[in-house]
């Protein structure tokens, strides 16, 4: 809860804040990174960094904690590949499952898990491959065309799946081969967290799930993908790991 900035500040405010507990505490304790009070943050500027010149007045509207809104998206299925010739006993084995993306502060672990794969020759014989699933940010990688590959998904459709292969149609002397299923789409979640000014927060991004590789490849998903934001600031991530200061 930050200091008022309209109402008078007592001692016990400034303690409930920055110290918490009932035991005494002195404004020499009190200074801008002084173990109570964190460094950063822009509302806290006002307080100075040594026990000089400390008054009431200069902790009008500063406060330990800030509310943190995120968005967390983990990477999408890759697709699965078609076959020329029959294929069904490829039923049951998958494109890859995208990766988990992950936020980590001292409020804890958020995790948006990856989209599964789409199946290996999980259509009809003959028939086009299926898209893959789209994601809040865009549509998947499109399904291929008889005898074709499967597209990949936009790499700003963030979390979305990859598109399956085509089958083959046939012919009088040839039975044809089954499509495959497109990628499935990610996790996605968003929220808001609380921590102190100075806390780290740990960003992973998932990658993307690779589609399944036969005689007409399935396409690849997209990878995944993090914003935070706080006092009118953010940051933002599309792949590897990062760590930030909240200040």
């Amino acid at each position: 809860m930050a200091i008022t900035g309209n109402n008078s500040i007592s001692m016990s405010a400034l303690r409930a804040e920055y110290k918490g507990g009932s035991a005494a505490v002195s404004m020499s304790q009190l200074n801008r990174g002084g173990g109570y009070v964190p460094l950063g943050g822009s509302r806290n500027t006002s307080i100075p960094t040594t026990d000089k010149n400390l008054s009431f007045s200069k902790y009008r509207n500063t406060a330990k904690y800030v509310v943190v809104s995120y968005e967390i998206i983990g990477g999408g299925g890759g697709g699965g590949f078609g076959v020329g010739n029959a294929g069904e006993g490829y039923r049951g084995t998958y494109g890859s499952t995208g990766g988990t993306s992950t936020l980590v502060s001292p409020a804890g672990t958020i995790s948006a898990t990856g989209g599964s794969g789409g199946e290996n020759c999980g259509g009809a014989r003959g028939t086009v491959g299926a898209a893959g699933a789209s994601s809040h940010y865009g549509g998947g990688g499109g399904g291929g065309a008889r005898n074709t590959d499967g597209g990949s998904a936009p790499a700003a459709s963030y979390g979305a799946g990859g598109g399956g292969g085509g089958g083959d149609k046939g012919a009088r002397y040839d039975e044809g081969g089954c499509s495959g299923f497109g990628g499935n789409a990610s996790t996605r979640k968003t929220g808001t967290i609380t921590v102190s000014y100075d806390s780290t927060v740990a960003i992973t991004i998932g990658g993307a799930g690779a589609g399944g590789l036969s005689q007409y490849n399935a396409g690849n998903g997209a990878g995944g993908y993090a914003k935070f934001t706080w006092d009118g600031k953010s940051k933002s991530r599309t792949s590897g790991t990062a760590s930030y200061t909240i200040n």
